[in-house]
């Protein structure tokens, strides 16, 4: 199937449904998307129609990730007694629930948070002081100081 190509009964508007009984948060390009319990929720976004549509599928398998690992099957494959070895599932154990993000139910709109950019000098290590302990490199500048010698292979 191409992804690149919208459902023939497209109105102009995605939908999102939270087919569980918990919010469903998912960020995408900084922004945080909360999709109410048992809602449908419009995809009014910022991007194209096919965008979109890409995002809904992440969205989707995040969503049916979360769900999946509640279940009985999932619990038995990672059962100790199995052995230590990690749950494989497949995208047919995901699909009925990937679905279920594509049936309507009652539609609210998703709550949105934007998220703060990271700050390169928070992330580095500080002193007592607040001060950086790691001095954060001018982009424009040469990493080489002046007057060393550079060897070539």
């Amino acid at each position: 199937m191409n992804n690149d190509i919208l459902p023939e009964d497209f109105d102009g508007v995605f939908r999102f449904t939270n087919f569980s009984d918990t919010d469903f948060t998912a960020k995408w390009n900084k922004v945080e998307y909360t999709f109410p319990a048992n809602k449908t929720s419009p995809m009014v976004m910022n991007f194209t129609p096919v965008e979109i549509q890409n995002i809904r599928k992440k969205f989707a398998r995040e969503l049916a990730e979360r769900e999946f690992y509640k279940t009985e099957k999932f619990g038995k494959m990672n059962d100790v007694a199995n052995g230590p070895k990690p749950a494989l599932y497949t995208d047919a154990d995901l699909k009925p629930f990937i679905q279920r993000c594509l049936e309507p139910l009652p539609i609210i709109h998703a709550r949105t948070k934007v998220l703060p950019k990271d700050n390169l000098e928070e992330k580095n290590s500080q002193d007592e002081e607040g001060q950086p302990l790691t001095v954060p490199l001018d982009r424009k500048k040469s990493l080489i100081k002046e007057g060393s010698t550079v060897i070539k292979d």
